[in-house]
């Protein structure tokens, strides 16, 4: 009998024993199982924010374009059809007036607005290239580079490698701006005299490079806490395009932008 108890104790040792394992073995299970279930929502909760994000960017750049095209239609449209009529006015004047001051005001004056309508124009061209649409990408870069080299602050050169070729108008304005921008970046702080600006068409396929002789930066520091670059990134992901910035403190900075117009043709 003390053998059968002895047997009996151990075989419920063994069976608790078990039990416990098995309910260790079913939590551990379910924990692991519960992470999973959690990470693949997290997953899906960050995929869904992405794409809303994304979503805000394209709808905010839409805005953007919209608003812009209605600024350089106003500008071209009214306010400088309105500068022309007034430098006609004043033209009529300066022949109708006697030699001396009031002339020479008169010619003053037309020399102001003479510059004033430049500045609309230019202004209006930034806003909507009507070269891009006409012309191509290649030829409204030049045309914008050839502006900013009116300034005398600094040479922007052009470079064309191969023919240029024609892809989506919504995508050939996107990376119209995003050079445009990159353009700003390093009038405004790179304080560079010379600016290349090398647009590369092979295979459907479009390159380009903007390189500055300018003070540069520290990369990782800027990526941190430069906003604006960012929002480049964000703009040449939404039409598919890849872009790269090279800038060290003393060595100037290289952006480049690749883009593949296959899936356009």
């Amino acid at each position: 009998m003390e053998g059968t108890g002895g047997a009996d104790i151990v075989l419920v040792y063994f069976i608790g024993t078990f039990g416990m394992v098995l309910l260790a073995g079913a939590i551990f299970f379910f924990f692991v199982t519960y992470q999973k279930r959690l990470l693949k929502k997290e997953l899906e909760l960050n995929l869904v924010k992405a794409e809303q994000q994304e979503e805000i960017l394209k709808n905010t750049v839409q805005a953007q374009e919209k608003e812009r095209r209605r600024i350089a239609r106003d500008l071209h449209d009214e306010v400088g059809a309105m500068l022309s009529v007034v430098k006609l006015n004043l033209g009529r004047i300066e022949k109708n007036v006697e030699p001396g001051k009031p002339k020479d005001l008169t010619a003053e004056t037309k020399t102001y607005l003479n510059d004033t309508i430049t500045q609309v124009r230019r202004i209006s061209r930034a806003l909507l290239p009507p070269s891009l649409e006409k012309l191509g990408l290649f030829f409204a870069l030049e045309e914008l580079s050839n502006w900013v080299n009116k300034s005398d602050e600094l040479k922007i050169e052009t470079r064309l490698i191969g023919n240029q070729f024609r892809f989506e108008n919504g995508k050939e304005l996107a990376v119209f701006r995003v050079v445009q921008e990159i353009l700003n970046n390093a009038i405004k702080h790179s304080g560079a005299t010379t600016i290349e600006l090398i647009t590369q068409f092979s295979n459907q396929k479009v390159a380009i490079v903007v390189r500055d002789n300018g003070k540069g930066f520290d990369l990782d520091e800027k990526m941190q806490t430069g906003l604006g670059l960012k929002n480049l990134e964000s703009r040449t992901e939404i039409v598919g395009a890849a872009f790269k910035l090279k800038s060290a403190p003393g060595k100037g900075t290289t952006a480049i932008l690749y883009l593949n117009t296959k899936s356009e043709q």
